[in-house]
């Protein structure tokens, strides 16, 4: 018996649950908010050259008798650039157009640099300090990082500050699900991947655009949100297993109470016992006193191709996500309803991961996923290639919005897949390096669109589909972790091979091999 057995006696699913997925699965909507601000504010909206001595009038004198978005040469120099007015984005409001152009895409990629950053520190820092320190900390910032961010200046201040929220939502996102997960009994740690939070965080971020096409007040529409969050410092405990491993039994114990009192369930009468058993396990294998670092889930071979493999899929998958994402306005239609769709598809597929990863396991359900996210790509290349231009418009938005659902669902599994590869003590730092690594493949999203040059969206998604592809067959060589107890520490012990053991118990040793 261990952590996994002490969670299901007192309730593995319950009231206690359900205020963990408020906190702490909650801000989720305000990190997808966030972490998308650039697909409408990175945005550039209708604009005129418009010679200084034309007369002031409205926008349809311009569209009928000035040329559109002809940049300001030596031959044209006193010509005023004019925008229209149906949104203000950060490219209106600093003139990012012309040779300026490249600054939008810029910005994107600093904030998904940002999150690169924020996902190695908070890895790090919630295996050191604590989940519950390092994410209450990272959520309040990344409030009022946006609140600041609202009233920026010029585009470099409002470049430094996307830079330190992309840092907030990297660290939130590497604390939040391993946060929760250590909570719940393992035949509802798919929940975890499969609600739609992030879904509606991306839903409601494209109704409020529409309401409000402001980038100045969308930053403080989403720093205000941040507000109810913070009230749950008061309710949510230290995680479980970390205060387990960390030697802090006693806390750990009355975590357990807490959970035992919410699910109105009786704690185990040796709980304390087997807490002590976890402690004294993890005390025996680092003796030496030294802390766990990245290095640690690169030691032995069977670890560390597991991490190099998972690490490669999520940097396919961030790349394909977001340039999806922040290529909204390259589809047919109106933008604010193109995010909205980009959205809200995912929400079935995401449900969905529930069911099939109980029954399909986690490395199947993720290559159907992959699977159909490739062939949506390349069913928008041929499309583009045998149907008629005025006819594809709305096809290709349909097999855009099947390529999203694919990997948005894939990425759901995967999250599973990769927090269960590792143990507590490694769990945080294993999941922060994938986050971290798909943070590379954020930051070169916002440039996927800009590939094919204007219009031409065929190099685009040849690129979604080939790494869907390769995302499917890599999905298929990891090991399937689910309906196995979730491990507390690693194994000292070395087999001939050279792979490290990961064991909670000298009991859990002979049923599991992690």
């Amino acid at each position: 018996m261990h952590t996994d057995d002490i969670i299901e006696a007192v309730g593995g699913m319950s009231r206690f649950q359900i205020l963990i997925i408020v906190f702490i699965f909650g801000p989720k909507i305000l990190m997808a908010w966030g972490m998308l601000m650039m697909s409408f504010a990175g945005t550039t909206p209708d604009w005129w050259c418009v010679p200084a001595t034309a007369p002031s009038v409205d926008e349809t004198y311009y569209m009928n008798n000035v040329t559109q978005k002809l940049c300001p040469t030596s031959d044209n120099i006193t010509c005023q650039v004019v925008y229209s007015q149906d949104k203000n984005t950060v490219v209106s409001e600093w003139d990012l157009i012309c040779d300026q152009n490249i600054l939008k895409n810029i910005i994107t990629s600093v904030q998904m640099a940002g999150v690169f950053f924020g996902a190695l520190i908070g890895g790090q820092s919630a295996d050191v300090l604590g989940r519950k320190w390092t994410y209450f900390i990272s959520l309040v910032l990344q409030g009022g990082f946006n609140l600041v961010a609202a009233f920026s200046v010029n585009w470099q201040m409002f470049t430094a500050l996307r830079f330190l929220i992309g840092m907030m939502i990297g660290s939130l996102l590497v604390v939040s699900y391993p946060y929760f997960m250590e909570f719940v009994g393992r035949k509802w740690r798919p929940i975890a991947s499969s609600l739609p939070v992030w879904v509606t965080g991306v839903c409601a971020f494209a109704l409020s655009c529409w309401l409000r096409p402001d980038w100045s007040h969308q930053h403080i529409i989403v720093a205000a949100l941040h507000l109810p969050f913070f009230a749950g410092w008061f309710f949510v405990p230290e995680s479980l297993r970390w205060l387990a491993v960390k030697g802090r039994t006693d806390e750990a114990e009355k975590v357990v109470d807490q959970m035992s009192r919410y699910n109105k369930r009786e704690k185990p009468s040796n709980t304390l016992q087997l807490l002590k058993q976890v402690a004294e396990e993890e005390q025996k294998l680092r003796a030496s006193g030294s802390r766990y670092t990245y290095l640690d889930i690169y030691r032995g071979w069977s670890i560390c191709w597991k991490s190099l493999v998972i690490q490669f899929i999520w940097m396919c998958m961030s790349l394909v996500y977001y340039g999806i994402s922040f290529g909204a306005g390259r589809l047919a239609g109106n933008l604010y309803l193109n995010i909205f769709l980009l959205g809200v598809v995912e929400v079935p597929a995401t449900v969905m991961t529930f069911f099939m990863n109980n029954k399909f396991g986690r490395r199947w359900t993720a290559f159907i996923f992959f699977a159909a996210a490739s062939v949506g790509s390349f069913g928008v290349c041929i499309v583009v290639r045998t149907v008629a231009k005025d006819d594809q418009g709305i096809i290709i938005n349909v097999l855009a919005m099947v390529a999203k659902l694919g990997v948005g669902a894939a990425w759901c599994v995967i999250m599973l897949l990769s927090s269960e590869t590792y143990p507590t003590v490694t769990r945080n730092l294993g999941y922060g390096a994938a986050n971290t690594a798909a943070r590379i493949g954020g930051i070169l999203a916002p440039y996927i669109f800009a590939t094919g040059g204007d219009g031409d969206i065929v190099v685009p998604f040849v690129i979604v589909g080939s790494t869907m592809a390769a995302c499917g067959v890599l999905s298929l060589i990891l090991k399937e972790t689910g309906g196995k107890p979730l491990a507390d520490t690693i194994g000292g012990q070395v087999n001939s091979c050279g792979d490290v053991q990961m064991v909670v118990t000298a009991a859990d040793v002979e049923k599991t091999k992690l």
